[in-house]
């Protein structure tokens, strides 16, 4: 192992640690420099360019919801001047839905393809994995109601969420990757393949 190589991992570590906090504190200037130019990045409300998404989160974040990303362990596979890092997440979310204030918590994951461009590493791709999700009212013993035919509609693995994002105006993607799915299957042969180059 080279030493160039052991300094990768590392710097790919960070940037999935300051994609969270920059994100979560509005610092929209730096997260933008975490990804390439053509950048895609994936979101329940959100699938397109990584410029456009930063745009609209600065301008309006859906459901006029505050939001924290807390990362746990990331995991990087390398192959010259690209790398996968997968990594641990558990997003919070509060906000009102109806005359309810609302806790969500999402536990998820984050699938980075990196690219290093003129000596540094950049998200080419962020796509989300989302393993499960649940709501809680605020003040205990206050009741949350939902449309059962609408909150049936969005995929178990981030169902809650979707539903309050909804709620708010979002336009949410459906199909994400989530355990055993067919989305998850292809994100990871998709992944294995652009890795290898």
């Amino acid at each position: 192992m080279t030493s160039q190589r052991i300094g990768d991992r590392p710097e790919i570590v960070d940037s999935v640690a300051n994609w969270a906090l920059w994100r979560d504190t509005g610092r929209w200037d730096k997260l933008a420099t975490l990804y390439t130019p053509d950048a895609i990045q994936h979101t329940t409300w959100f699938v397109g360019p990584a410029s456009e998404f930063i745009r609209l989160a600065r301008s309006r974040p859906p459901g006029g919801s505050l939001s924290q990303h807390f990362v746990g362990a990331c995991a990087v596979e390398l192959n010259g001047d690209r790398a996968i890092a997968e990594t641990r997440l558990v997003l919070l979310v509060r906000g009102r839905l109806a005359a309810v204030e609302v806790d969500i918590t999402c536990y998820c994951r984050s699938y980075d393809r990196f690219m290093r461009e003129a000596g540094t590493w950049r998200i080419a791709r962020r796509e989300m994995i989302y393993e499960k999700d649940r709501m809680d009212p605020v003040t205990p013993g206050h009741r949350v109601e939902l449309d059962e035919h609408e909150f049936a509609h969005y995929p178990v693995g981030y169902r809650h969420l979707a539903y309050f994002q909804a709620s708010g105006g979002a336009r949410i993607t459906l199909g994400l990757p989530t355990p055993g799915s067919e989305a998850l299957a292809r994100l990871y042969t998709e992944g294995e393949r652009w890795l290898r180059g």
